[in-house]
């Protein structure tokens, strides 16, 4: 199986990372309009923020551009990880459940290392922080979401992949 997967190559591998990444951003971003839908917060509140903070536009268009924005980096964030999952061995996805243990690693450190900085460091935004802090945790638990979503899917096209 580990010659297998070695001659399919670091290409394949990424280009499955990229599209694992943009499926588990649309699944975050369900997650986030589900749950601003029962909350009652405004819904699409932190796509419209980021908008407004990255782009100044307001409105439906501050929403869709910071939706579009949450993918565009969803899928480069997707790319990364497969490319780090790809080099370090013990970190190869074979299967959606090994790609849910790594997933879960992995959304913890786009956490950590990622979304944290950016949102408060770089944009100055804390989505939620206006509202309640279940929204919040809500928030940012959803980059470890993220990450098992995105390691799943991996694991599922990797298998797809070698059962041919």
């Amino acid at each position: 199986m580990m010659q297998l997967y070695l001659k399919m190559g670091v290409r394949n591998y990424l280009l499955f990372g990229l599209v694992s990444g943009f499926i588990a951003a649309i699944f975050e971003a369900s997650a986030f309009y589900i749950f601003d839908a029962l909350s009652g917060i405004s819904i699409g509140i932190q796509f419209t923020d980021i908008g407004i903070k990255l782009f100044h536009f307001y409105g439906i268009t501050a929403q869709v551009s910071g939706l579009l924005m949450h993918f565009l980096v969803g899928t480069v964030v997707g790319f990364f990880a497969a490319l780090i999952s790809f080099y370090i061995k013990p970190f190869n996805i074979f299967n959606s459940r090994k790609g849910f243990l790594i997933g879960l690693l992995a959304g913890f450190l786009i956490l950590i290392l990622f979304s944290l900085p950016v949102n408060i460091f770089l944009l100055h935004l804390y989505v939620y922080e206006n509202y309640h802090k279940a929204s919040t945790l809500f928030y940012y638990s959803m980059h470890i979401f993220f990450g098992m979503v995105w390691g799943i899917f991996l694991g599922l096209i990797n298998k797809k992949y070698f059962h041919k």
